[in-house]
């Protein structure tokens, strides 16, 4: 029996989607969510694990610190923006360790969720897109995107970032990746058109003129999820959100014969997926633009 295909390795040479027009369409499909679809999105996401929220904040999270803390802890004197917030999932886990956060999400249902979701804290919601913010120039110690990079324009908002960015502040991006290397969790990504899969060796492009170079952190866990939940994740993506209801349908048929078929699962049955969260950061050269 022949191996299965694994995602084709990538260098920083070449960005996770590499036509514009696609990455546009997919990415406009989240801003067509409404409220509910926002809604599911946020609960079925996964968030980021601790180590990976220390690594955006930099050495000024002490080792005695944790994401899980609640927004009451002592304010760690950092200013964060998280571009393409979408419902928060990063913006509450900054909040949650102490920084002040503004949180650049184009979409209202998105915001509205973030919202609705966030905790006491020093929060401000801006909707606006990554590349143009209007926020105040050299005003952020961390500019930040998770799971969202990849849909902004790259030489655009890597400039408005160098704008944002005080001297000295970091520029942080997330992805949290399926692990494919994993037989199962491969074939619920061919199954699902999941483009959340791990690349060895690939990490993003990065203008020099306004970024060194970026050290990245690799973080392996296992994350718990139900068939149910998994159906539901499948239905938050955005190969999911821009197809038509003939191609959702298959999809639907193939997972159930799959997961329930195949594998003999019921809905609450448990599945480990593995994960792998990857966070680069770099440091900003100077002050780019006023």
């Amino acid at each position: 029996m022949s191996s299965p295909r694994r995602p084709k390795a990538r260098t920083d040479a070449a960005p996770q989607i590499t036509s514009a027009e696609r990455r546009r369409t997919l990415g406009e499909s989240f801003s067509a969510q409404d409220l509910q679809q926002a809604q599911a999105y946020d609960a079925l996401r996964p968030h980021y694990p601790d180590a990976a929220v220390s690594a955006v904040l930099g050495e000024r999270l002490g080792a005695d610190q944790s994401a899980d803390h609640g927004a009451d802890e002592a304010d760690l004197g950092i200013d964060a923006v998280d571009l393409g917030a979408g419902t928060g999932i990063l913006s509450r886990q900054l909040l949650a360790a102490g920084a002040r956060v503004t949180a650049v999400e184009p979409s209202v249902s998105m915001t509205a969720v973030l919202a609705e979701q966030a905790g006491p804290g020093p929060l401000t919601v801006v909707n606006a897109p990554a590349e143009e913010t209007g926020l105040a120039g050299a005003s952020f110690d961390v500019v930040a995107a998770a799971q969202a990079w990849h849909w902004f324009d790259p030489l655009r908002a890597q400039q408005e970032a160098a704008r944002l960015l005080t001297p000295g502040g970091r520029l942080a991006l997330l992805w949290n990746y399926i692990d494919t290397s994993d037989e199962t969790a491969h074939r619920l990504t061919r199954i699902m058109r999941a483009g959340d899969v791990y690349r060895p060796g690939w990490a993003p492009a990065l203008e020099a003129s306004l970024f060194g170079s970026a050290q990245t952190t690799e973080l392996r866990w296992s994350r718990r999820m139900t068939v149910e939940e998994i159906v539901g994740y499948a239905k938050t993506l955005s190969s999911w959100l821009s197809a038509d209801e003939g191609e959702r349908e298959r999809r639907r048929r193939n997972l159930s014969d799959y997961l329930q078929g195949e594998l003999g699962l019921g809905d609450e049955a448990p599945v480990q997926v593995p994960m792998i969260t990857a966070v680069h950061v770099a440091p900003v050269h100077r002050l780019q633009y006023s």
